[in-house]
């Protein structure tokens, strides 16, 4: 009997030898000088993270697990991973995770407590934060705050939801005491009034954040003239196709004359930060949070050396929460997509199989991840991406790097990343780059002010290494909000050969899903895109795309939007069903002007019993140009189009163009019930008004 256990004991070393994981415990009553153990819990992150280095140097052909005890676990700076960190294989990999069911919480925030009224300020509480040092300068500023858990909006006039309107701008040089460029701005005197008196660095503190076509300006004041209506700033020399000029929105942010909504805060030079609080909000009682770290992981390999790559890392289940953004002295200029700003929550550079599952990157700054260069492999899954003040995701980069060092093979699916473009308005959802072989999918994108995702960085026809990207089974949906303009829900640019965009459904985007600029060989299939302002498809100019099996319906304008002709084949569209009730079918000038489309087997309907006009002509007159073979004008009988149900009812015309049914069941987020639930938010403000 005896030899029988030995044997077996043995046969289990044997079997374990090289392959079994070690595994280290976290929790937040930990200490960093226990061994890690279930019972002994290490208390911090970064120690676990060296516990890991050491076991893995120790035993290379061994995995490691760390798993975290429920609980928050600050941090004040980023903990970057090297090569050194890496797993053993994609069997045997690094795995950081949450114990099965617990809530971890990896916070770079502060929380602030203290609050006591301010006599000064009837309805304002305050509460000091920091202690001002000698430049005049206090030593704890943030630009981010959160009442429990929900973004407080930084004070501004006018109010949140609510823009000034510029009444013109004079851009001119600086002078020997300043750089950049000199703006003067027109303004109405009474939206200034809430600025008098300030002077010097509390002036200077104010920013004017202009939102212009599909920018965002933020410049620092240097003068105002109240009774005159003006502001001057300085900054960099405005581009002619996209100038800060009159009817642009604005407003300002980010002083105490402001502070006069529910829900907005100031900090003040000297550390005092006041706040109003919103209706039910107990200051006693309430969770307040500044942020702190300006980020929570970089991934950093050698990226010219795929075996100096970091590799086969997994974070499962971990929140990673409050992270910091601050706006540059300089103020942030304009720039498509805010390219211009890199700041990052989560950043990963030369790296190969780095897997975030279940986690989420909430009530942040900046954009939560950034595959940059020479990522390969990666993804994340099941991940909320919320409350953001950048973007969702980026891939790649804006220039082509050599193939070795280019990212691409990045995998997005089953996420939720909503309400982000909170201090850079103009940001993509999720954005790629010159980068090829990429998925998006099966995710929920909605409540940006600007594009859902876009794929490509060409304007025209020349290089491009975006290819054989994948966009679909993805909902997207309340985009821009009539705020900015010359976007979409899906945005294309340069040659994507390969690449393919199907069985979305977008819907709520003022303005439009947009084909732009040299946008080539794109696949639009078996999507569903409604209530849009400017075209459900909206082709500035491209070559050779394909838009087949879609259901376009309820465009303010032009159902389907061409802007350019030119003497290649632009698109084919083919086995459509365009539905509206207002505006046009065909919209803009590429139609009138020869554009060269092949049209055939589509469906179209008015609902409001209007005749259709195609570019200034009947049906008969555009049969006879040989336009639209097969094509019918017919209700295609939708069960319920005014309560947008686009399936089709028995005896829908749609069989007879060859039109196949689309399952709307499979877009969006898959999985549980709760995921689902957590996705689906049913509140989303109305597009804005300009009064």
């Amino acid at each position: 009997m005896m030899n029988v256990r030995l044997f077996t004991m043995i046969l289990v070393g044997l079997g374990c030898a090289g392959t079994c994981a070690a595994e280290f415990f976290v929790a937040p009553n930990g200490e960093d000088t226990n061994p890690g153990t279930r019972s002994k819990p290490f208390g911090t992150f970064a120690r676990a993270q060296e516990a890991v280095r050491s076991e893995r140097a120790a035993h290379p052909e061994s995995g490691v697990t760390v798993t975290f005890q429920a609980g928050v676990y600050h941090v004040r700076g980023r903990l970057r991973f090297g090569p050194e960190d890496s797993g053993r294989s994609a069997d045997l990999p690094v795995v950081y995770r949450a114990k099965p069911g617990a809530s971890v919480i990896i916070s770079g925030g502060r929380d602030i407590t203290g609050w006591q009224t301010d006599a000064q300020h009837p309805g304002v509480w305050r509460t000091r934060v920091a202690h001002p040092r000698g430049n005049n300068e206090a030593t704890w500023r943030f630009e981010q705050l959160w009442i429990n858990g929900r973004r407080a909006v930084r004070s501004r006039a006018p109010n949140y939801w609510e823009f000034g309107v510029l009444k013109g701008v004079v851009e001119e040089p600086a002078g020997e005491a300043k750089t950049g460029l000199k703006h003067t701005f027109s303004i109405e005197p009474s939206v200034l009034g809430s600025l008098r008196g300030l002077e010097g660095p509390a002036l200077h503190d104010v920013e004017l954040v202009v939102l212009h076509k599909w920018d965002t300006t933020r410049e620092r004041l240097d003068s105002v003239s109240v009774g005159n209506g003006s502001i001057v700033t300085h900054g960099v020399k405005m581009q002619s196709w996209n100038m800060m000029e009159q009817g642009a929105l604005f407003y300002l942010e980010n002083y105490l004359g402001a502070l006069d909504s529910p829900g907005e805060w100031f900090l003040d030079r000297e550390g005092w930060l006041y706040y109003r609080p919103r209706p039910n909000e107990e200051m006693g009682r309430v969770e307040a949070i500044g942020a702190e770290a300006d980020g929570f992981l970089t991934v950093q390999g050698n990226i010219d050396k795929q075996e100096g790559w970091v590799k086969h890392i997994r974070f499962e289940g971990l929140k990673f929460q409050y992270g910091e953004f601050r706006i540059p002295g300089e103020g942030v200029p304009p720039a498509q997509a805010a390219m211009n700003v890199d700041a990052t929550a989560i950043l990963v550079d030369g790296a190969a199989d780095i897997r975030f599952e279940d986690c989420a990157v909430e009530h942040i700054g900046t954009t939560a991840f950034w595959f940059r260069r020479a990522c390969r492999d990666c993804s994340v899954l099941r991940t909320r991406m919320f409350d953001l003040g950048i973007a969702g995701v980026r891939i790649g980069e804006m220039i082509i790097v050599p193939e070795p060092v280019r990212t691409g093979g990045i995998t997005i699916s089953n996420c939720i990343i909503q309400s982000g473009g909170r201090i850079l308005p103009h940001t993509v959802a999720v954005w790629i780059g010159q980068s090829s072989d990429n998925v998006i999918s099966h995710c929920d994108v909605g409540d940006f002010f600007y594009t859902a995702i876009s794929v490509g960085w060409r304007w025209g026809y020349d290089e491009s290494a975006a290819k054989r990207n994948r966009i679909d089974y993805n909902h997207l949906h309340h985009l821009g909000y009539g705020i900015l303009s010359d976007m979409g829900g899906v945005y294309t640019l340069g040659p994507s050969e390969g690449t393919v965009v199907r069985n979305n459904i977008i819907h709520d985007v003022y303005a439009t899903r947009y084909a732009d600029e040299g946008s080539t060989g794109i696949l639009y299939e078996n999507n569903l895109v409604y209530n849009v302002r400017d075209g459900c498809v909206h082709q500035h100019y491209g070559k050779e795309n394909i838009f087949r099996n879609n259901i376009l319906a309820f465009s303010d304008e032009g159902q389907v939007a061409l802007t350019r002709a030119e003497p290649h084949l632009s698109f084919t569209f083919e086995h459509n069903i365009v539905y509206w009730d207002k505006g046009h079918l065909l919209g803009y000038d590429g139609w009138k002007n020869g554009a060269k489309v092949v049209l055939r087997n589509n469906i179209y309907w008015r609902a409001d019993g209007k005749a259709i006009d195609f570019a200034g002509k009947s049906w008969d007159q555009w049969r006879a140009q040989g336009r639209d073979e097969g094509s019918l004008i017919a209700d295609p009988l939708f069960v319920d189009p005014v309560e947008r149900d686009f399936h089709l009812r028995p005896g829908t015309p749609a069989q007879k163009i060859g039109f196949k049914a689309i399952d709307f069941s499979q877009c969006g987020v898959q999985g549980s019930a709760a995921w689902k639930k957590l996705a689906a938010r049913s509140t989303y403000p109305k597009p804005y008004q300009v009064r």
